[in-house]
């Protein structure tokens, strides 16, 4: 479980696993390293997938990645 007020996670379907892979203390922030890690990868559908998860659990957003 990540820290601070936003999760950034990868859903490894092949490995049927999810990693924290960065936290982020605004939606913006969290936003913006999802862009800037997966920006060329993010499609309309793909295999894998980045969510940015609140503190409370909720799923704010999901990125099909390819």
């Amino acid at each position: 479980m990540h820290k601070r007020k936003f999760g950034i996670y990868y859903w490894d379907t092949f490995d049927d696993v999810t990693l924290l892979i960065d936290e982020a203390d605004t939606l913006e922030e969290a936003r913006d390293k999802v862009g800037e890690k997966y920006g060329d990868r993010i499609r309309l559908s793909g295999a894998d997938k980045v969510d940015i998860v609140s503190d409370d659990g909720t799923v704010v957003e999901s990125y099909p990645v390819g």
